[in-house]
């Protein structure tokens, strides 16, 4: 038979080890917590305030011909990073002749430097019967090409197309769609399959 104060310190001494274990794995887990974020940096002094106007327009000439007209009902210029942001935003781009492709969207980003247009919230193409509809559009001025990567809709009064990629070489006068989805026929003013 063990003796009655024996087991009274070695019930002690298990408390202790135990208290000891626990407060050495709170301040295990206290040393993994990640660390606190740096505060964010502050805008840097010198850097100019975009300038802002009211309405913009502007026109891209090249070897003699106008490339597009732009017109913004509000525009920011961020000098420092050459580019205009633009809301509530009307371009036609030209082809050769007559031909001239109408786009409408909220808002876009122009570089002054390389001259791309990035367009984005319900962006609305129109060539005569042809309506396209995305929601970003990218032009590159090299290849005189617009790109709209996501989700597209090509719409005339006869043929609905739905699908993904959408390249519209305006120089070549093609439409290239990448990944196509559906294609929507109307027959006697109601579309089909239905």
């Amino acid at each position: 038979m063990v003796p009655r104060r024996s087991l009274f310190t070695l019930k002690k001494g298990l408390i202790i080890a135990l208290v000891f274990l626990a407060g050495m794995t709170v301040w295990g887990l206290w040393g993994r917590r990640p660390p606190a974020l740096p505060p964010s940096p502050s805008p840097a002094a010198d850097s100019p305030p975009p300038s802002k106007m009211e309405s913009l327009s502007l026109i891209e000439v090249e070897d003699g011909g106008k490339r597009w007209t732009l017109e913004a009902q509000s525009a920011e210029y961020l000098k420092e990073r050459h580019e205009i942001r633009v809301k509530d935003i009307h371009l036609e781009f030209f082809g050769e002749g007559p031909r001239k492709l109408h786009l409408s969207c909220q808002e876009g980003l122009i570089n002054t430097k390389e001259k791309t247009l990035l367009l984005e919230g319900q962006v609305v193409l129109q060539d005569g019967e042809l309506t396209i509809k995305s929601e970003f559009v990218r032009y590159d001025p090299k290849e005189r090409v617009l790109v709209a990567p996501d989700e597209v809709v090509l719409e005339n009064p006869r043929v609905k197309i739905q699908g993904k990629g959408l390249r519209v070489e305006l120089s070549a006068k093609r439409l290239a769609l990448a990944h196509h989805q559906l294609t929507e026929v109307k027959v006697g003013g109601r579309e089909w399959p239905q």
